[in-house]
């Protein structure tokens, strides 16, 4: 349910921060703000050196306020940087406090948000793969993704089609390792 929820509220808010640059150029004030809010809570979500579940935001007249706690003086930095990079915050005023090796509580799991995005981007995007491919039935390959790693089950034709399974598996961004648990029927 936790896992649900994460992905429709970064989808609502990779949807706000790719809107037009013409809607934000017609906001103003507080629903300015809140685009601005949106764009940089995306930012910050998407990267995958922090943990934005332990990073506050609040923009006010275009100035974002940084808050929260990171592990590292870096994390507050990047977090600093990433504001600023964002178009449309004119100041960022970073208040985050680095307390040595803190983790927060993203997931229970202890995975980061962009690495479980990261992770349902490649099963899908492997899954339509092998659906457009003349040599794979991808209703007979299993793509199970962790941490970077696929896991290819199920079965294929002959060997050729678990070289080319694997191969696209590897080729495949983010990807880290692929574990080929596939069999061949013939």
């Amino acid at each position: 349910m936790r896992f649900k929820k994460t992905v429709l509220t970064a989808i609502t808010l990779t949807t706000l921060a790719a809107a037009p640059a013409m809607a934000a150029g017609n906001w103003k004030g507080e629903a300015k703000d809140a685009w601005l809010d949106g764009k940089l809570e995306t930012a910050l979500m998407l990267n995958t050196e922090l943990n934005a579940f332990t990073i506050d935001t609040k923009v006010s007249h275009g100035e974002a306020t940084l808050s929260g706690t990171v592990g590292s003086d870096v994390e507050k930095e990047l977090a600093g940087q990433i504001a600023e990079n964002v178009d449309g915050v004119s100041d960022v005023d970073n208040n985050i406090k680095v307390k040595d090796g803190y983790k927060g509580d993203s997931h229970s799991d202890g995975k980061s948000f962009s690495r479980t995005w990261h992770d349902a981007t490649i099963t899908a995007g492997l899954n339509m793969k092998y659906a457009a491919s003349d040599n794979l039935s991808a209703m007979d390959i299993n793509v199970d993704t962790d941490n970077g790693v696929v896991t290819l089950k199920g079965t294929v034709k002959n060997d050729a089609a678990r070289d080319l399974a694997v191969a696209m598996a590897k080729g495949y961004d983010n990807v880290v390792d692929v574990k080929d648990d596939l069999k061949v029927t013939q």
